[in-house]
């Protein structure tokens, strides 16, 4: 057997500026579609016309990952293992390998006009050295993404119109549904917006179910004039990035990639489920201001799957279910297994106005993500979670937001991130605990005492006990607030449940 072979390792850089580069959401899911499937159709014409095949099976690698079809003498070419936005790619040859790259990244101009990739290429990787070797082909994925920059636009000259939703160019023969021209890279997001709906429901459905996902983001079961807010939620998986670098082997990184794949798919799914059990049980419906829509004779479902790949998954969903939802997930994703190693995972949430600009609102959750991250790696790489809910439109990281806006005299008012998998005082249980006992609140007296959380500690006590001579106690937070104060070390847990309070319906608190 000979064990150097030359390896491809394909990656996709700026996914997330290509998906959410748009308002539209029938956009943003027409280009997920695009990324989740340029590993498929693509990747398999790209082998085919490369090796003068028909019929290459590219998930073979997924259902037998310890057949190693490449240490046999027949085999020119395999596919090491396909996940998490990247493909390896094993070549006996090192002109086929780069012959390959050409072919591909021209499929590729035209079936994904906007998208880049970058490529890492070594001839001498050793399966039997597999993690050394993978160091080294990331090693030169990260120097050719810093070298060159691939220019898969049209340019740009002083006579060229514009495209209404991009700043790239418009094309003839591109029109969106007003009859504007379009950029070639937004008229492939709509077309594959055709497909990725029937992809989604075939994947998170069970058959023949009464349900239906949306492309329009006024459909997710929002009031237009009230209570006119989505969830942009962010999930991503814990350690993900050392569980991968830390496989020894081809079989083993298979078998991870395979796995976090169907956790995420499962853990989706079952939260699918969920939300249609809650529709049906009436907790999300019109009597208790969710107002559904139909499309085609089937409820439009208040949540719709923008990324569900890997471990990152980003949906929308109505505002009030954002941080209910995202930790319905998250315990799902967490009760799978993974090598022998339970999974974890951290996640945002953005509340914003339904008009709010979809790629800041993204942005907020993925910060939110990263404080999560943060407070997790404090605690054992835990499952973390944080939110924000934006009424302002305030603009900016949102570390900066927190410090700006939500700093009062005592301290700060935000008490996140919460943790999912576990009780205490900076928990999602206690933070539920809290806005239970907040609902027997006249809403006069929590706004009065959201002011007061503005003041000084002294003046904040004196509501407190003008609250008390009403049977208004504050809700217990934990051991440590015991005495039931407002403030405790510059830190309160009571104004983050008074913003909720709005957005977490309360038959949605026991689950």
């Amino acid at each position: 057997m000979n064990d150097k072979l030359t390896a491809a390792l394909i990656d996709t850089v700026s996914i997330q500026e290509y998906i959410f580069s748009s308002n539209k959401l029938r956009e943003n899911i027409g280009a997920s579609y695009i990324v989740e499937n340029i590993y498929n159709i693509p990747l398999k014409e790209a082998l085919e016309k490369l090796f003068g095949k028909q019929n290459v099976d590219i998930h073979k690698w997924e259902r037998e990952p310890c057949n190693i079809v490449i240490e046999k003498e027949e085999a020119d070419f395999e596919i090491g293992y396909i996940g998490g936005g990247n493909t390896l790619i094993f070549f006996k040859e090192a002109d086929k390998a780069r012959e390959f790259i050409k072919i591909y990244t021209k499929h590729l101009l035209a079936t994904a006009p906007g998208l880049r990739t970058a490529f890492g290429l070594i001839e001498d990787f050793d399966l039997l050295s597999f993690q050394d070797s993978m160091l080294k082909l990331h090693k030169e994925l990260q120097h050719n993404k810093n070298r060159y920059f691939p220019n898969v636009d049209i340019n740009k000259y002083g006579f060229t119109l514009d495209c209404p939703r991009t700043n790239k160019s418009a094309e003839l023969g591109r029109k969106d549904a007003e009859s504007k021209f379009i950029s070639a890279a937004v008229d492939a997001k709509v077309k594959a917006s055709r497909h990725a709906k029937k992809y989604l429901e075939e994947k998170f459905f069970k058959k023949d179910v009464p349900y239906t996902f949306t492309y329009e983001i006024t459909q997710l079961g929002q009031h237009l004039n009230l209570r006119n807010y989505i969830a942009v939620v962010h999930v991503d998986g814990n350690r993900m990035g050392e569980k991968f670098s830390k496989c020894g082997s081809l079989q083993e990184i298979r078998t991870l990639s395979k796995s976090v794949k169907s956790a995420t798919e499962n853990a989706f799914t079952k939260m699918v489920e969920k939300v249609v059990d809650k529709i049906e049980d009436q907790t999300i419906s019109c009597q208790n201001d969710f107002h559904l829509r139909q499309e085609g004779g089937k409820t439009v479902l208040p949540l719709v799957p923008v990324v569900a790949a890997g471990d990152d998954v980003t949906f929308i969903c109505e505002g009030r279910l954002g941080l209910w939802l995202a930790e319905v997930f998250i315990k799902e994703f967490s009760s799978k297994k993974v090598l022998g190693e339970y999974l974890s995972a951290c996640g945002g949430v953005s509340i914003v106005k339904t008009k709010y600009p979809f790629y800041r609102a993204y942005n907020l959750a993925e910060g939110l993500t990263n404080r999560a991250k943060k407070e997790s790696r404090k605690h054992n790489n835990s499952s973390f979670i944080d939110f924000f809910i934006s009424s302002s439109g305030w603009n900016g990281e949102i570390d900066d937001i927190f410090q700006k806006h939500f700093t009062a005299l005592e301290g700060n008012l935000h008490f996140g991130p919460y943790r999912i998998d576990a009780g205490g005082e900076k928990s999602v249980a206690n933070l539920k605990n809290i806005i239970k006992g907040f609902y027997r609140f006249p809403k006069n007296k929590l706004m009065q005492l959201r002011a007061a959380l503005f003041e000084s500690k002294e003046a904040g006590s004196a509501v407190v006990e003008e609250l008390r001579a009403k049977n208004l106690s504050l809700p217990k937070a934990g051991n440590y607030y015991e005495n039931v104060d407002l403030w405790n070390n510059q830190t309160t847990p009571y104004f983050d449940a008074i913003e909720l309070i709005d957005f977490y319906p309360e038959g949605l608190l026991c689950i």
